[in-house]
């Protein structure tokens, strides 16, 4: 994006002259008014202005296109008073306020100077500020206020009964227009709003190619393969997004088209921005805007809260009141068909309104949603979750000793989003091979799962992803500043106490205790007597391990003494050991894993990715920009 003028330049730029003229004026008027820091000149009956410099400028809104402003400046005068009948003179810096008022209308119109006086620095600060770009102050926990005042203007009915916003009503109520379009080749673009008569590029399917398209001001177009690529709350979430956009950020356009008559548009893309938060631009400021107000107006919170109430009474009757897991979903689900937004835009919103029971369900973690689940109510506080991604847990475990040695104890498996104790009362098998949370772990996920508490990413980067529906969701948690820590508290100690207690898989203990009791085995001979007790032949061996038949028939013969690091741990996941037995087949092939951020990864694949197939192994490693297990063949199977 091209640099933006800030109104204080472009004042600056304009109206120097009105300004030094206006304060001249007042100056010469008012000198006894002067705050005189002189030795010199005590009581001036005299001033004349030298030059002015703008510090900066305090900006009110006002309704249609006017705008209030305070021109705060530090200004030179020259002072002067007779003292016994001998003229005295000097110089001093006084900071003046000089309030305006004018209409943003193709350009800056009707200037006026309203009024001036000495800067008072504690005056107090008016609603409705501005920023100096013209973006309004507007913070996160005003959303509600801010969606409520549009609805006051546009959809007052919304605010008295529950109801589906009316989208098509809303824009002709704005004077605006929707006209859909494929606005881009790959679909980077899901909506704009158009400030003024222009010609846009569209992409024509048919002939492959940009073309040129009239349109007049007050336009949203919006992509329609959103609406197919996605579902009609996302349309309606794109439609009321461009319409914050024209409610809250014409000023701003406004000011831009003093300097650049081709900024006519606001384009709204599918990619987040991930610069810190001190860098945001103005535009990024809009976009945050219009993402966090937007399903606010699609459900505002008075009446959401009464929906949502409503829902779960009928679901109670239905369901019992106990069945929490199943009414929540039922909520959650009836709630975006009764606004028209998505499921994930009804949880986020319900989270938002403190019913934290949604935390279970509709849960997206990985690039797919979990399996739903609950727990006691009492058990899960603010800024808490029991979901975290993989790519999340391994950052974690980098970074986090005291996670890491509760990885490393062997004690928890990562299943479906959760770190969950390794035992048969919490975890299975299922037919295809695959590991699942038993029904039992699913409803009682705060007795087997650890807990992470949701702190500020220290990075504090912006965040287009919350509220907007046309972004694929990536994470588990609905606040994505926030990224989940491991804190040792009570909770997680007393899981872990009692995945102590339960001594994971009680039957493979005793045969592990049986099988190391060998102690003169060579490596070769360890993984044969699994490979063995497993049941598996050469053809599995090289199926789940991606090594060569040659290796197989080494490791058979008792052969394969100096195995590389690659292929011992390709051994361990593809048989599936566990911990302990993979610790004594590194041991035995002369290893102990390392701190490198590569041998991290296989200790924690080791210790709680344990039952996922070498492919999905891989996977997790490529994702972190480590290299595969046994690359070269790898890369074949998948090709």
């Amino acid at each position: 994006m091209a640099s933006v003028s800030s109104f204080r330049d472009v004042i600056a730029n304009m109206y120097y002259n009105d300004l030094f003229n206006e304060l001249s004026e007042y100056i010469e008027d008012n000198p006894d008014k002067l705050e005189s820091n002189s030795y010199r000149v005590q009581s001036p009956d005299e001033a004349a202005l030298s030059d002015f410099d703008i510090i900066t400028i305090d900006i009110t809104d006002l309704p249609g296109n006017s705008i209030l402003f305070d021109v705060i400046v530090s200004a030179e005068v020259e002072i002067a008073e007779t003292v016994r009948r001998n003229r005295e003179s000097d110089g001093i810096e006084q900071w003046f306020r000089i309030s305006c008022r004018a209409d943003l209308d193709d350009g800056i119109q009707n200037f006026q100077i309203k009024s001036i006086s000495i800067y008072n620095k504690y005056r107090e600060s008016k609603l409705g500020r501005l920023s100096e770009y013209l973006v309004p102050i507007i913070e996160k926990e005003q959303f509600d206020d801010v969606a409520t005042e549009f609805l006051s203007e546009f959809c007052p009915e919304a605010l008295s009964t529950p109801m589906p916003i009316p989208v098509d009503e809303v824009v002709k109520r704005m004077g605006l227009k929707v006209k859909e379009i494929q606005l881009t080749k790959h679909f980077t673009i899901f909506g704009q709003i158009v400030f003024g008569d222009c010609t846009i590029e569209y992409y024509d399917r048919n002939e492959r190619a940009y073309k040129p398209l009239e349109v007049s001001r007050g336009t949203i177009l919006v992509d329609p393969n959103v609406y197919f690529m996605r579902n009609i709350g996302c349309m309606n979430n794109t439609i009321i997004h461009e319409c914050v956009h024209w409610y809250k950020h014409r000023k701003y356009h406004e000011l831009v088209k003093t300097y650049n008559s081709d900024a006519l548009l606001i384009s709204c893309r599918v990619n987040e921005t991930t610069k810190y938060k001190k860098q945001w631009t103005p535009e990024d400021w809009m976009e945050w805007h219009a993402n966090g107000i937007a399903p606010r107006i699609l459900m505002p919170k008075s009446m959401t809260i009464k929906k949502i109430e409503e829902l779960i009474k009928k679901n109670e009757l239905l369901f019992g009141t106990h069945d929490r897991l199943n009414i929540m979903e039922n909520v959650v689900y009836e709630l975006a068909d009764f606004f028209q937004v998505s499921r994930i835009a009804a949880k986020i919103r319900m989270l938002d309104l403190g019913y934290k029971e949604v935390e279970g369900v509709y849960t997206y973690v990985d690039d797919h949603f979990i399996s739903n689940y609950s727990f006691k109510a009492d058990s899960l506080h603010k800024n808490q979750t029991y979901s975290i991604s993989l790519s999340d847990s391994f950052f974690e475990y980098y970074a986090n000793p005291e996670f890491a040695k509760i990885i490393d104890s062997g004690n928890f498996i990562y299943v479906d989003g959760h770190y969950v104790i390794n035992d048969s009362k919490y975890i299975k098998r299922l037919e295809n091979g695959s590991i699942d949370l038993t029904d039992y772990a699913k409803l009682h996920v705060d007795e087997c799962c650890l807990l992470f508490d949701l702190k500020l990413n220290k990075a504090s980067k912006m965040d287009i992803v919350v509220y907007l529906d046309s972004i694929m969701f990536r994470k588990a948690t609905p606040d994505y500043n926030r990224v989940p820590t491991f804190n040792p508290d009570k909770h997680n100690m007393e899981v872990f106490n009692r995945s102590e207690e339960l001594k994971k898989f009680h039957e493979e203990l005793v045969e592990e205790s049986q099988h190391l009791s060998r102690t003169t085995q060579t490596f070769s001979q360890a993984v044969y007597g699994h490979i063995k007790r497993k049941g598996y032949n050469k053809v599995v061996f090289i199926e789940k391990t991606l090594l060569s038949g040659k290796t197989y028939d080494r490791i058979k013969n008792n052969e394969l003494n100096n195995p590389t690091l690659e292929t011992v741990v390709a051994i361990c996941i593809g048989l599936e050991l566990s911990p302990t037995y993979s610790e004594e087949i590194l041991r035995l092939a002369g290893y102990t894993l390392n701190n490198t951020p590569q041998q991290l990864a296989y200790k924690k694949l080791i210790h709680s990715y344990r039952g996922h197939t070498i492919y999905e192994c891989n996977e997790v490693l490529e994702a972190l920009g480590l290299s595969p297990l046994c690359a070269k063949a790898y890369k074949e199977m998948i090709s």
